[in-house]
């Protein structure tokens, strides 16, 4: 396991000190997009825990704004994981899940609530010690560990409700993997355009809303993005977050395409929560 850099938080003082400050957490994430390959893919997400909000997100949001801040054009045929944002306010079970469909960005709110089961288990993980618990949630069983000695009741994704930092996470058909690699203090709270700009044109929808959108983004994906652009695209090409030009010579093509990995690629954290999509 690689070396966490922690040793400046490794009392409550330092945490409780500083509130305009932002902490971050960095897990290496390893996931199956496909539950029934075993290819696994290996992300980075972070946990930014503020004052007044947390958030989580790909990596690649603060690579892009880095990028971007320091008038840095981003490389040619770079490919950014820009696919979701997780917020919630600090000792609430209220998440806000903003689902990033290209250019059409769905905001879908749900109480997410825990129930841990604290086992007698005790390790070391790097210079932390650690306690397992455990849980069935989102149609899954998972397994973490989590340190009392940084006392944020939180961890990657929705997952929160311990009396410390989860550092290890996995579900039992080991389809997920969370390891905490990194930490951060930063001197203020920490600002993202791409992630703000995101959240502002969010649209609202509940669950059923949620639904049909996908199925209708599901559907035909290029007929969703043009019309959700107000008419502006509806004869003009357009870029996918990829860097794919869509125009009339493809828009089949890639319609085919994002229809197969979407089909493909449903295996998401929360099982329970899967869209059927019809073949």
């Amino acid at each position: 396991m690689k070396t966490m850099l922690l040793s400046a938080f490794m009392t409550a003082v330092l945490w409780t000190q500083a509130q305009t400050q932002t902490h971050r957490f960095i897990y290496d994430v390893q996931y199956r997009k496909d539950s029934a390959q075993h290819l696994m893919t290996k992300e980075n997400y972070h946990l930014d825990i503020g004052d007044r909000e947390i958030r989580y997100y790909p990596r690649d949001f603060y690579v892009g704004d880095s990028l971007a801040a320091n008038n840095i054009p981003i490389p040619k045929n770079q490919k950014f994981n820009t696919s979701e944002i997780i917020s919630h306010q600090p000792g609430s079970e209220d998440y806000n899940h903003y689902d990033v469909l290209e250019n059409v960005i769905l905001k879908h709110s749900s109480r997410s609530p825990q129930k841990w089961k604290l086992t007698g288990e005790k390790k070391n993980i790097g210079d932390l010690a650690v306690q397992k618990a455990t849980t069935t949630w989102g149609g899954r069983n998972w397994m973490a560990w989590f340190t009392p000695d940084i006392p944020f009741q939180e961890g990657p994704y929705k997952f929160h409700g311990l009396p410390g930092l989860i550092v290890e996470l996995y579900d039992d058909k080991d389809n997920y993997r969370f390891e905490l690699v990194k930490s951060l203090k930063l001197s203020r709270p920490y600002t993202n355009q791409y992630i703000d700009y995101m959240i502002a044109r969010s649209v609202a929808v509940n669950d059923r809303q949620y639904k049909e959108a996908k199925l209708k983004y599901y559907n035909s994906p290029v007929g969703y993005l043009r019309n959700s652009s107000g008419g502006t695209q509806s004869k003009e090409a357009f870029y996918l977050n990829d860097g794919t030009l869509v125009g009339s010579n493809n828009a089949r093509e890639v319609d085919e395409r994002l229809k197969t990995a979407i089909r493909q690629y449903n295996n998401p954290i929360e099982l329970d929560q899967a869209i059927r999509y019809p073949k």
